[in-house]
């Protein structure tokens, strides 16, 4: 049965989407990133299955309208300006939002957000513009985000954790391991690959974690037990993403298109989880270096990844000439 929303439950579920509760004074340990509104001039009617591509949902960055990623836009469509100290999306293009703009009302079993006009003034020519989108902010760089296949993803590093001193536990039949309180847990995540030990099932994963308890949960029933008796180490693996100068820190969500001769990679949305220099990163959930039975090496392309979008209704809007202007009034509705 599916569960019921009640009109509070919108509320905060809308102030989360948005980042409307993001504006305090630090966000250290606040989530989600404020969200940036972006236009498109692919010819793109929104649909669910949509996904950011090389034929879909690029900006104005050329003067033909054709896909410009990889250099600066020519048409002065804006790169982002920061509306606080301690974010950095200036490497990014469209107009960043600021979560503390955002105006809620709740009328009947409705909850609809709206944020004052955006206007987007242009200097040259951009071609027909279709319709807009909005992204959760990061901050990579024009040289990366939607260059096809910018980034490799590759086998990345294995984590071992337990020993006979301070040993990793799971008993027989149960979905979950028990890891020692002297061991740190905060470098599992989601997705990464379990093996090295007889008492894990082929193909295990991590699909939950307790941190406070540090127990790992797994999508398979161990098929021994593990324990010192044995061996009671057990290995966590997953890939790396290499992204010359990629921008990016831990947090930020972006979409991942596998290249096309990439078939260990799915392509999906992804959280970056650890960033171990300005050239590398992971993911969670955790990209599966064996994924598919192969070894895990490939090209991918990095996207700011969709999270509304909407076509004009009288579109497209042709931008020719310098001064020419789209204006933009956000609204998100849940009901």
């Amino acid at each position: 049965m599916a569960l019921l929303v009640p009109n509070i439950g919108e509320l905060e579920s809308l102030r989360y989407l948005i980042a409307n509760n993001n504006h305090t004074p630090s966000l250290a340990d606040q989530s989600p990133r404020n969200l940036v509104l972006k236009l498109f001039v692919s010819n793109t009617t929104p649909a669910e299955g949509d996904v950011p591509s090389a034929t879909a949902y690029f900006e104005p960055y050329t003067a033909g309208g054709t896909n410009g990623y990889g250099s600066a836009p020519v048409t002065g469509y804006p790169a982002c300006v920061n509306n606080r100290t301690d974010q950095d999306y200036t490497s990014q293009y469209g107009i960043l939002l600021n979560g503390s703009r955002w105006a809620i009302n709740q009328v009947g079993s409705g909850t609809t957000a709206t944020y004052p006009e955006q206007t987007f003034t242009f200097t040259g020519a951009a071609g027909d513009v279709y319709g807009y989108h909005v992204t959760r902010a990061n901050n990579m760089p024009v040289t990366v985000q939607g260059v096809e296949d910018f980034a490799s993803v590759g086998i990345g590093t294995t984590v071992t954790k337990g020993d006979n001193i301070n040993p990793t536990i799971g008993v027989i039949g149960n979905s979950y391991l028990t890891i020692n309180n002297a061991s740190n847990v905060d470098d599992i995540t989601l997705g990464m690959a379990v093996g090295g030990n007889a008492g894990l099932a082929e193909d295990t994963s991590v699909i939950g974690i307790d941190r406070a308890l540090k127990v790992v949960y797994l999508d398979k029933p161990l098929v021994d037990n593990i324990q010192t008796a044995t061996d009671s180490s057990v290995e966590f693996s997953f890939s790396k993403v290499t992204a010359t100068n990629h921008g990016l820190v831990a947090g930020d969500v972006i979409y991942i298109a596998a290249g096309a001769a990439n078939t260990t990679t799915a392509s999906n949305t992804y959280t970056v989880f650890n960033v171990p220099n300005a050239d590398e990163f992971t993911t969670t959930p955790a990209l599966n270096a064996t994924q598919n039975n192969l070894a895990g090496v490939g090209t991918a392309t990095l996207y700011s990844s969709i999270m509304y979008a909407e076509r004009f209704t009288n579109g497209p809007y042709s931008i020719q000439n310098n001064g020419d202007q789209i204006k933009i009034t956000l609204n998100v509705a849940l009901d």
